[in-house]
């Protein structure tokens, strides 16, 4: 009998040593693309930063990207916007005309931002094609549950044609072309649920014990998805977030 209790809490503490992946939303987008990347994503808990860009695989040797506008959307009771930087398309190291405008929303759950040229024929040679990342946006969770990140119909990358009739077309139009856009989503689970499975037990506990850093070091060596506190470590503090949360689920 004890023989077989000690198997089956085995088995229990291998699975529970298993990361979770999340599955995106949507099948890989047609190219060329606008996607949000990394996706799918590790599942993480309330209070951790995590960082996605908005890219394109984009090219072309003679149309350059003009511009671009990203409505993003979100679940405002698992995440919040806490940073949005420009990318590396549309620049004013490449163009002093460059233009880069971003608008939060944490209370609805939505990012609004954009970049463009004003020229309408470079000044001096130079590429604005992809690959390239277009806009990254860092989010903080702040509850529990899962949350899509959606690219919006109004998403869309645009080049200029100043050769024929000079006017600006889409390469990527979200409302046209679903298949060109990819999305994302993550799970926020509660401090302490290493093996996110939305409780946090004694199999968390062995987990962040199995990864700890030492001394003495646990054999699993280091993993950041267990890193409860992200202090670069895994130790006591770990353990003592995830039992000030024993026995909670959701």
């Amino acid at each position: 009998m004890k023989k077989r209790v000690l198997m089956i809490a085995l088995a229990l503490l291998t699975l529970g040593l298993l990361s979770v992946k999340i599955s995106p939303i949507s099948a890989p987008p047609t190219s060329p693309y606008i996607a949000v990347v990394p996706s799918p994503s590790d599942p993480i808990m309330i209070n951790w930063d995590f960082t996605v860009s908005i890219s394109t695989d984009y090219y072309n040797e003679t149309q350059d990207v003009w511009g671009w506008n990203v409505l993003l959307t979100f679940n405002p009771a698992v995440l919040e916007v806490i940073e949005v930087a420009n990318g590396d398309l549309i620049t004013t190291a490449k163009d002093s005309s460059a233009t880069f405008v971003s608008h939060i929303n944490n209370t609805i759950g939505e990012v609004s931002t954009g970049a463009f040229f004003y020229y309408a024929q470079p000044a001096t040679p130079y590429t604005t094609n992809g690959p390239g990342v277009l806009v990254s946006i860092t989010f903080r969770g702040v509850g529990t549950g899962y949350s899509n990140i959606t690219l919006e119909k109004e998403t869309i990358l645009q080049r200029y044609d100043p050769w024929t009739t000079p006017e600006v077309y889409n390469i990527v139009d979200a409302y046209i072309q679903p298949d060109n856009v990819g999305h994302g989503t993550v799970m926020v689970t509660i401090p302490g649920d290493v093996t996110y499975d939305k409780t946090v037990d004694v199999f968390d506990i062995l987990k962040i014990k199995y990864h700890r850093s030492g001394p003495p070091p646990g054999p699993g060596g280091f993993n950041p998805s267990v890193d409860v506190n992200q202090d670069g470590s895994i130790d006591v503090f770990d353990i003592l977030v995830a039992k000030a949360h024993l026995g909670e689920s959701w």
